[in-house]
């Protein structure tokens, strides 16, 4: 490194400056220093001063799935056996919304004699997850096999849903009657082989013979009557020959 002595020119004008001197050590003018702390910054300079890169956040979004809208069903068809006519049988149908989602249900329709819905209803909502039960009933009103089906539809992707439906109306027989009606008459004062027995449920017939063979007692007891009817009676009497006579006078009895 080069000295600047007092009173030496640097780069074309003339510098002065007291030496400062220290014991062991050479003395820098300050012309000297400020060069040097120059040519220091500029190497600095020629190397660079770089920042750090800016690195990408560890933590990337998760993306939002795409909307998906499933209406399912439990059951796709339902059974109602046997019913009796009069009487009624209710079975559900349970729906679930299985998508991400909401369904909105916009029409149920039944179809089939006897068959009625209810607890779904058009413009009800079902958020992901939720369910809710649709439930059929069959009141048969006629003997004989009834099919039909109910369908729901929605907003859903797999809509509609069809649940098919089946059921079988029964007549029921009713329980046996332990009613009877007792009948008694005055014989005829004519010889007679015996009486025949008629009945009917509409006053003044017309009437239906109960006695498979003539009677020959001057009584009968109707075994067949049922509890809550009236039923009207004549009798006639009949001779050996298989003459019969006419109609009795007319006498009803309604059983309790």
């Amino acid at each position: 490194m080069k000295i600047l002595r007092t009173n030496e020119e640097f780069s074309g004008a003339r510098k002065s400056a007291a030496l400062v001197r220290s014991t062991g050590k050479q003395a820098i003018p300050v012309a000297g220093l400020v060069l040097l702390l120059f040519a220091i910054l500029s190497i600095a300079g020629c190397t660079g001063v770089t920042s750090a890169p800016k690195t990408a956040s560890s933590q990337q979004s998760t993306p939002t799935p795409p909307a998906t809208l499933t209406l399912n069903a439990n059951k796709t068809s339902l059974s109602f056996s046997t019913v009796n006519v009069g009487s009624n049988s209710t079975l559900p149908v349970v729906f679930t919304n299985g998508g991400n989602s909401n369904v909105t249900i916009s029409n149920v329709t039944i179809s089939g004699a006897g068959y009625t819905a209810s607890g779904v209803s058009s413009g009800q909502i079902l958020t992901p997850g939720q369910n809710s039960t649709l439930n059929v009933t069959f009141a048969p009103a006629a003997a004989g096999l009834s099919s039909g089906s109910v369908t729901v539809t929605s907003d859903a992707s797999n809509s509609p849903a069809a649940i098919s439906l089946s059921g079988t109306g029964a007549t029921s027989n009713p329980p046996p009657s332990s009613a009877s009606v007792a009948l008694s008459w005055t014989a005829s004062a004519s010889v007679v082989a015996g009486y025949n027995v008629y009945r009917s449920q509409t006053s003044g017939g017309p009437y239906t013979k109960l006695d498979s063979s003539i009677v020959a007692a001057d009584s009968y007891t109707d075994s067949t009557v049922q509890s809550g009817q009236t039923y009207y009676y004549v009798v006639t009497s009949v001779t050996s020959a298989g003459v019969e006579s006419a109609d009795s006078t007319q006498a009803s009895a309604t059983v309790p």
